[in-house]
């Protein structure tokens, strides 16, 4: 959401100007993949590592704070891209507009693809609790 109001207020902007928004180069879905692919790869690290205990509790939370980044850009880059889609889907058959649809559609994909990863890495992260097995001496409804 905040990514489309922030689009929204950046392509008034241009127009006040009469100025064209740049056409998104295909380095950036390219990038956005690539760091998801890789956060996906490091979640599917991450319970071994927690089993092995060779992760520790600084980088635990490192790792923590990029995936939670990781989900909130990806969302912030998709709205706005959709929004930048939007404005230019009407015309799609000028050559410009077609390749900002295009690279911008691309772009939508691929930031939804790192906040899905962010949230994967986020997942791992987290350690389940078991309500059976109390490590600290007594159970909720057994004061002993």
């Amino acid at each position: 959401m905040s990514g489309a109001v922030l689009c929204v207020v950046l392509l008034i902007g241009l127009d006040l100007f009469s100025a064209f928004p740049p056409v998104v180069p295909w380095t950036v879905p390219g990038v956005l993949v690539v760091m998801a692919v890789a956060a996906w790869i490091f979640a599917r690290s991450m319970p071994r590592r927690r089993e092995e205990r060779s992760i520790s509790s600084g980088e635990a939370v490192a790792v923590l704070f990029i995936a939670k980044s990781m989900v909130m850009t990806g969302a912030v880059l998709a709205g706005g891209h959709a929004v930048y889609v939007g404005r230019f889907i009407e015309s799609l058959f000028a050559e410009q507009p077609a390749a900002r649809v295009v690279q911008g559609s691309a772009t939508i994909i691929a930031s939804l693809l790192l906040a899905l990863a962010g949230y994967t890495l986020e997942k791992a992260c987290m350690i389940s609790v078991d309500d059976d097995s109390d490590e600290g001496g007594t159970q909720a409804g057994n004061p002993a």
